[in-house]
């Protein structure tokens, strides 16, 4: 309950502070190109807007002009991130209320694969340059840096407890 009081806040907060976006608060309109990212050819522009009932992955090409919707869940999704290949995108979703996991999606086939699972909330995934993806999580009660592999293997945190600095 606590924690849950807590993510409410910071994410009120986090709306206060963008202006009342429509994002965190709901009556305003819809946010559309949110978290934009292109991708290593700089051909492709990956962005999260509303979908047909949440916030959802959306592809844009730039040369022809044409948005494809990529991943709609029951949920939002956020911080979409491009693989150094292009040809996948790692986010942030829910599946499980409160539950922040990272997913990747192949852009060509919309192929989702759930890269964590576990109940603390895993957040900000980026790409490495060798196809591993660094995220964030409170896993332990503590946030961290972790790294994964996108097929969910190899899971090693990153970072120290910097309460205790080595």
């Amino acid at each position: 309950m606590v924690w849950t009081t807590f993510k409410v806040g910071v994410l009120f907060a986090l709306g206060l502070v963008a202006g009342g976006c429509g994002f965190f608060a709901r009556e305003e309109a819809p946010v559309d190109f949110w978290q934009p990212v292109l991708d290593p050819q700089e051909q492709r522009l990956a962005y999260i807007a509303k979908g047909d009932k949440t916030y959802a992955l959306f592809v844009l090409n730039l040369a022809e002009g044409t948005e494809r919707l990529l991943v709609q869940m029951d949920r939002d999704i956020v911080y979409p991130s491009w693989s150094p290949d292009g040809d996948k995108l790692a986010f942030m979703g829910i599946q499980e209320k409160d539950n922040w996991d990272i997913f990747v999606v192949e852009v060509a086939t919309r192929s989702l694969f759930r890269v964590t699972t576990d109940p603390a909330v895993d957040a900000n995934p980026s790409w490495t340059a060798s196809g591993s993806i660094v995220f964030n999580s409170n896993r332990g009660g503590r946030w961290a840096a972790f790294l994964v592999n996108p097929d969910g293997t190899g899971l090693r945190r990153l970072s120290f407890d910097r309460s205790t600095k080595p």
